[in-house]
């Protein structure tokens, strides 16, 4: 490939936080319905060349008891549905992680690696976490990294187990920041995307702390840093770092799959966005067409959530029906694009 551009294109979905009443809550592996209520978007990650998600539930499964808020355990068929897809890794650092115990994280952790899903940010072990995630795609190299500002306040077990998940109260920023220069120093891979679980929950615009962290990450060498657990979207920016590069940084992608109800934690989004590397210096590393694919996750009667893209599901209907009132598909997607557009005034909605 001497000579030519490296190109892979990325996808990256909002949270996956699994309420009871997502998947009925029942105990019988035949009655859920999962694949069935994914599949309007499966097309759309299959297709890209990485695909990586916001795996907010642990899938311990029913062998310890299904579970929802505040304590959430989803079933493991969730894991199999997502590798079905097109998923090839999943963000795992969350302040979810620990709500059932160290013992339901590492039986979660055993089910994605049964099923075949590559997963970072929380782990079995010290020589687990220290192992980087990196995808060889099309001859280019993209490591994951990921990190949560909190565990719910669940901290005695990191207190001796630092490496159960990538907490940012028991990990320095500083110490991020030195993985993430080491990386790129050391050449060990071409490309450097951070998720990150920070914000307020429902807050529609980033907070100063989530755009000092992303700023710092960028400097450090972060391509491209994808944030997680406000539940609604915020609007993404660039940021030119010290280096003279840019770095694309989605502070929050909003809910992909869950029940929560109200508008703006309804709509989420699938990121994609093409990585390309014209030269083996890893500064040249070029993010372009970041493309925000509106996602809508749709209550039906009897209690049914199906997710859309929300351009396909407003085409059928007339509005949008919430315990909160009800609204015009077609403002609701206008006032979602102008809202997005708020820094990158050309980002690609659709």
């Amino acid at each position: 490939m001497a000579g030519k551009n490296k190109v892979v294109s990325l996808a990256a979905t909002g949270d996956i936080l699994l309420h009871g009443r997502v998947y009925g809550g029942t105990k019988k592996k035949s009655d859920y319905k999962l694949k069935e209520q994914l599949q309007n978007v499966n097309e759309l990650l299959v297709k890209q060349d990485i695909t990586v998600v916001n795996l907010e539930s642990i899938i311990a499964g029913q062998e310890i008891g299904l579970s929802s808020f505040p304590k959430f355990n989803a079933p493991v068929e969730l894991g199999y549905v997502l590798k079905d897809m097109g998923v090839d890794i999943a963000s795992i650092a969350n302040n979810h992680a620990l709500d059932r115990g160290e013992e339901a994280l590492k039986k979660s952790i055993n089910n994605l690696k049964k099923i075949g899903l590559e997963y970072v940010g929380a782990h079995n072990s010290f020589e687990d976490r220290d192992t980087l995630r990196i995808i060889n795609k099309n001859g280019l190299r993209v490591c994951f990294l990921s990190y949560t500002k909190d565990t719910n306040g669940i901290v005695k077990a990191l207190n001796t187990k630092p490496y159960l998940v990538n907490s940012l109260t028991h990990t320095k920023l500083i110490s991020i920041i030195r993985e993430i220069r080491r990386i790129k120093r050391n050449e060990i891979a071409d490309v450097v995307v951070v998720n990150m679980h920070f914000g307020e929950e429902y807050h529609l615009e980033p907070s100063s702390a989530q755009r000092e962290i992303s700023a710092s990450l960028a400097d450090a060498g972060a391509d491209i840093i994808l944030g997680h657990h406000p539940h609604v979207l915020q609007p993404p920016e660039w940021i030119e770092t010290s280096r003279g590069t840019k770095t694309f940084v989605a502070y929050s992608l909003g809910n992909f799959f869950t029940g929560q109800n109200g508008l703006h934690r309804q709509i989420g989004s699938v990121l994609t966005l093409d990585i390309r590397k014209p030269s083996k210096t890893y500064d040249n590393i070029e993010i372009s067409n970041p493309t925000y694919n509106l996602t809508f996750v749709e209550r039906t009667k009897p209690k049914k959530y199906v997710i859309h893209l929300f351009r396909d599901w407003i085409k059928n209907n007339k509005h949008i029906e919430t315990k909160y009132g009800r609204f015009s598909p077609e403002d609701v997607y206008k006032d979602t694009v102008a809202r997005l557009r708020k820094s990158i005034s050309n980002l690609n909605v659709k």
